[in-house]
């Protein structure tokens, strides 16, 4: 029974869930990626470790590519009967060792992660090192453009890559917590120490979407970054570019999401009145278009997407059943709420909201100042295939 790397990454990509991925990742990353049950349960739940549930959790992994694949492994006796060895599909079994992942799966991995994954990283402020002088200037650039471009110190972290998601948390004085959130847009590259030392280290600039002054608004503190499954991470590491836990960052951005919306903040980029003026450049076309900051936020773009699909809601273009696996989680997410008709107290709801739409028709749907609506586009759409050329 041979699966091959193509066959495993299509049942990751449609039959496995992000829960099941986090599993099969973590028995990635043991060395030679083999581990026995007792190992995998202390990572998977270090405070509570089963061995026997991360069986379970291996099996069940194993059944769902099985059921996708259409292949059922030989039976071996469980101790009562004679059942599918599904957890061989994950790779073959030593009672010493444990399992070693298959080959082609750890390529599929490999792939899966390459082609989908944005890391999340923290950086760090401390105004006991580092007087931000330029603070309030750069929160008011973020509010009238949308963003502020700064170079930052990464730490020895040399896997940044533009897109990865940075959570800036200020330390050194209370109150500590997080203050801005923005993406990378280059790679590490070198740059003469900050504090005026001889001597180089690893930068990357970041554009900042949001920016708070703890002097003068609040912002998310460690008291709450320390409870529930937020714990398990380390909020005040010595130096930035620190990797946050992937099975966090869900939590982490759904929590960010409901402090800006719910927070009463100077410039508040989830308040309608404050996105009116705010300009950006919709990726992939020359055209200048307004775009609110739920159509970038990864908590409010995940929800939508999750509900309705990769497919463009206007046209139906997918990009990974276009290009394949190049264009695999692609596709824009448009905010159907005009900013300027909305009201102050408005609190967005990313499925009633927000739409996923191709980068053509989003370009279009502003290309009035008056933006088209999703119907507006379905009957312009229909009546140009219809042969029928229309102006608006």
């Amino acid at each position: 029974m041979t699966i091959t790397t193509e066959q495993y990454l299509s049942a990751i990509k449609n039959s496995l869930s992000e829960r099941q991925i986090v599993v099969l990742n973590s028995l990635f990353e043991f060395p030679y990626s083999r581990a026995t049950a007792k190992e995998l349960a202390n990572v998977l739940s270090p405070e509570n470790p089963n061995p026997i549930v991360a069986s379970g959790q291996i099996g069940k992994i194993g059944k769902s590519i099985s059921t996708f694949l259409s292949i059922v492994p030989k039976n071996y006796f469980n101790g009562h009967k004679n059942v599918p060895a599904y957890f061989r599909l994950i790779g073959p079994y030593d009672e010493k060792l444990g399992w070693q992942m298959n080959p082609n799966l750890k390529e599929a991995l490999r792939q899966f992660s390459s082609a989908s994954k944005i890391n999340t990283y923290i950086f760090v402020w401390n105004p006991k090192r580092w007087t931000w002088e330029t603070l309030e200037q750069d929160i008011e650039q973020v509010d009238l453009t949308g963003k502020c471009t700064k170079s930052w110190s990464c730490g020895n972290t040399k896997s940044i890559q533009p897109g990865d998601r940075v959570f800036l948390v200020k330390l050194g004085t209370e109150p500590k917590g997080i203050i801005g959130t923005g993406f990378a847009t280059t790679e590490p590259f070198p740059e003469s120490h900050w504090s005026g030392e001889d001597k180089k280290v690893s930068y990357i600039d970041i554009d900042f979407e949001v920016l708070l002054n703890p002097d003068k608004e609040p912002i998310l503190t460690l008291d709450i970054l320390r409870t529930g499954k937020l714990s398990q991470q380390n909020w005040t590491p010595q130096a930035s570019g620190i990797s946050i836990r992937p099975e966090l960052v869900d939590e982490l951005e759904a929590i960010w999401f409901e402090f800006l919306t719910t927070q009463i903040i100077r410039y508040n980029p989830f308040d309608p009145a404050n996105n009116e003026t705010q300009k950006t450049y919709i990726e992939g076309t020359p055209n200048q278009v307004t775009l609110t900051k739920y159509e970038r936020n990864p908590f409010a773009r995940k929800k939508c997407i999750e509900h309705y699909g990769l497919s463009c809601f206007v046209c139906g273009f997918n990009f990974e059943k276009t290009y394949g696996q190049i264009g695999m989680g692609f596709i824009h997410v448009h905010h159907l709420q005009q900013v300027a008709n909305v009201r102050k107290t408005y609190k967005v709801n990313p499925i009633k909201d927000l739409r996923p739409v191709c980068p053509n028709c989003h370009s279009i749907i502003h290309k009035r100042k008056t933006a088209f609506t999703i119907d507006e586009m379905t009957e312009i759409l229909k009546k140009n295939k219809n042969g029928q050329n229309t102006s608006q």
